[in-house]
């Protein structure tokens, strides 16, 4: 039963208790007429959809951006892991670099630069993405940006602590990943100074696109990584994901 079928199924019933007390024991009016306003918005509850957007149009929408990306990637010949950047104007940007054993330039010098298809960052190729979960993070309503930190405020963020994420974190990406999107059917977190543990059980959406995966993560590791990148305001990179049974185990390294 989802929340909104509760919600309304519990209006419907305080509404039938409270009309029908008020009417036939107190003899009450407007105690009769506000039950029966409990229980008309109970009905209205009952029909309204539970989300504003359809599971599968999510689904469709990271299918498609992915094997779009899957193209720019094998243009370009990407094999390195991409670095998700802190949010800016309310997008999430993953940075590929193009080298081999790259030496990954300084978050300064990659969120200054304009964001194209492929930029030199101090002698650092790179192309910026655009990744799906960017638009699903939005969309779900997980991430709301207060206002825009400084790039100064940012770089003195070395000694944060991801334990004070920790309820949010875990609230968000579960939302994200099991109830938005229906990606997951259930997700453990886990926190190890700036490492984020996260498993997933049933995995239900795979997309053809290996060097998407390489390179971006699984969708929904893309997903999560958004979701970490968007709420600690800090660099995510997925380091390890891998398979144990029904459960996918990833590792993200959070800050530079």
């Amino acid at each position: 039963m989802n929340s909104f079928r509760a919600v309304g199924i519990a209006l419907i019933g305080f509404g039938a208790i409270l009309s029908g007390f008020s009417y036939l024991i107190i003899a009450s009016v407007p105690l009769t007429s506000l039950g029966i306003a409990f229980a008309i918005l109970g009905c209205v509850v009952l029909i309204f959809p539970e989300y504003l957007v359809p599971h599968q149009v999510v689904k469709g929408m990271i299918s498609g951006s992915a094997a779009n990306i899957e193209a720019v990637l094998e243009e370009f010949a990407a094999e390195q892991k991409a670095v998700y950047l802190p949010p800016r104007d309310g997008k999430i940007y993953a940075y590929v670099p193009l080298l081999a054993n790259p030496s990954y330039p300084k978050l300064s010098k990659i969120t200054d630069v304009p964001k194209r298809i492929i930029s030199n960052i101090d002698g650092h190729p790179g192309l910026f993405i655009y990744p799906p979960g960017s638009d699903v993070v939005a969309l779900s309503g997980v991430v709301r940006v207060a206002g825009e930190e400084t790039l100064e405020k940012e770089e003195k963020r070395n000694d944060f602590s991801l334990e004070d994420f920790l309820p949010q974190l875990e609230n968000a990406i579960s939302y994200l990943l099991i109830d938005f999107s229906e990606l997951v059917s259930k997700i453990q977190v886990d926190f190890e100074k700036n490492k984020v543990f996260l498993r997933m059980k049933n995995v239900k959406l795979n997309v053809e696109a290996p060097r998407f995966t390489r390179v971006l993560g699984s969708p929904p590791a893309s997903l999560a990584a958004c979701c970490i990148a968007g709420i600690t305001k800090m660099p995510v990179k997925i380091v390890e994901e891998g398979r144990e049974k029904k459960w996918v185990k990833i590792v993200f390294k959070v800050g530079e």
